[in-house]
C-alpha cells in the first residue's frame, strides 16, 4: 500500500510514511552494516588474485580489453576520441571504435590513470589526474585533425563533458553518462550518501560480474572491469558529479550533443543526465532513450541502434565546419 492510500489528510498520512521510511532505513542498516563490516575485514588474498588472474598483455602487464588504442588513417581530418568510464575499459565501447575507423575515422580509444593495471592504482587517483589526462588527449588530436569529436561511457561522460567546458571540440557522445547516481526509494539514503558510509568503514567492495550492469547477460562476460573497487575512489566520483553539474560547467558547452541514456539505468541517473543535457548551452543537441538497455549500453539490446546513432551524429558533424575553423571565422570578421 502506498503511503499516499493511508489517509487523504496531510496530518494523518505523514506520520505512517514516516514510521515506514524509518523502518526501510533500519532494516537496511542490519543488512548493509554486516556487509561493510565484512568487506572491511577482506584481507589482500581476495584482492591479489583478481589482479593475477585478469588476462594481460605479457609485455605492458596491461589488462587485455584496456589497452590504449589508434585506429583508423593517421592522415583523416576527423578524429574521434573515446573516454571509458569508472573502473572499466576501452573495451566498454564494443565495436563502435572499430565501426568509426572503417568509415575513414582516426581513432584513439585512451586509458584513464589508474585503469587496465590494477584496483590498487585507482585508489589514490584524483579527479584532476582524470580530467587532465582527457584534456591532454583532445589537444593532441586537434593538433593533428580538423575535427574533433569526445564519446564518453558513464564517467567518460562526465569527463568529455568537464573537456568540452575547457577546450574546443567539435561534439560530445554521452553514453550512459554519470551526472549523478541512480536513486531507488528502497535504498533508505542517497546512494551518495552509503559511498560515503562505505568510505568510513570499508576499503573495498566487490563489483564482478555479477554487479556488471547490463540486461544481456551474454555480454557480462566480455565487458572488461576490475573485479574490486576502491572506496576511496568512488568517493572521488561524487566530486566529479559536482564539477560537472555545475551551472558555468554546463552553460560552456556549446558544440554539437549527443546523449544516449536508458532510462533503466541503474548506475547512472536518467534524471540527472537529462537535468545536465537541458542546462547545455548548446543550440544543436540530442536525446535519445533506449530502454532495452541498461548501464553499459553500447554493449546491450539496443548495442546496434546507439552505433548507428553514434554514427549519424558523427556524420553530421564531418560535414559542418569544425569549432577552430568558426573561431577564426569569428575573430577575423568574416
Amino acid at each position: 500500500m502506498q503511503c499516499s492510500e493511508v489517509s487523504n489528510k496531510p496530518s494523518e498520512r505523514s506520520a505512517p510514511c514516516r514510521r515506514r521510511s524509518k523502518r526501510i532505513v533500519l532494516l537496511l542498516v542490519l543488512i548493509v552494516a554486516p556487509l561493510l563490516l565484512a568487506c572491511s575485514m577482506i584481507p589482500s588474498f581476495l584482492i591479489d588474485p583478481a589482479d593475477r588472474n585478469a588476462p594481460r598483455d605479457p609485455q605492458t602487464g596491461v589488462m587485455r580489453g584496456s589497452e590504449a588504442r589508434d585506429l583508423g588513417p593517421e592522415d583523416a581530418p576527423n578524429a574521434v576520441l573515446f573516454v571509458h568510464g569508472f573502473a572499466g575499459a576501452g573495451n566498454n565501447f564494443n565495436d563502435l571504435p572499430e565501426r568509426l575507423a572503417a568509415k575513414g575515422w582516426r581513432v584513439r580509444v585512451m586509458r584513464l590513470p589508474g585503469h587496465g593495471t590494477s584496483p590498487r592504482d585507482l585508489e589514490n587517483v584524483t579527479a584532476d589526474e582524470l580530467l587532465s589526462a582527457v584534456v591532454s588527449e583532445a589537444t593532441t588530436l586537434r593538433e593533428k585533425h580538423t575535427r574533433v569529436v569526445l564519446v564518453g561511457h558513464s564517467m567518460g561522460g562526465a569527463l568529455s563533458t568537464l573537456t568540452a567546458s575547457r577546450v574546443p571540440v567539435d561534439g560530445i557522445v554521452l553514453g550512459g553518462a554519470y551526472f549523478g547516481m541512480t536513486d531507488r526509494w528502497y535504498y533508505g539514503l542517497k546512494p551518495e550518501r552509503w559511498t560515503t558510509l562505505g568510505r568510513a568503514v570499508t576499503r573495498w567492495v566487490y563489483k564482478g560480474r555479477l554487479f556488471t550492469q547490463v540486461n544481456r547477460k551474454e555480454a557480462k562476460k566480455k565487458i572488461v572491469s576490475y573485479t574490486w573497487i576502491p572506496t576511496k575512489s568512488s568517493v572521488m566520483l561524487l566530486e566529479l558529479a559536482r564539477r560537472v553539474n555545475e551551472p558555468s560547467t554546463l552553460s560552456h558547452v556549446t558544440c554539437p550533443v549527443l546523449m544516449v541514456h536508458s532510462h533503466g539505468d541503474v548506475a547512472a541517473s536518467a534524471k540527472a543526465a537529462e537535468r545536465a543535457f537541458n542546462a547545455m548551452a548548446s543550440t544543436k543537441k540530442e536525446l535519445l532513450w533506449f530502454d532495452r538497455s541498461n548501464h553499459h549500453i553500447y554493449w546491450d539490446y539496443d548495442a546496434d541502434k546507439v552505433a548507428e546513432a553514434v554514427e549519424g551524429f558523427c556524420e553530421m558533424i564531418e560535414g559542418s565546419d569544425s569549432v577552430v575553423s568558426h573561431a577564426k571565422a569569428v575573430s577575423s570578421g568574416s
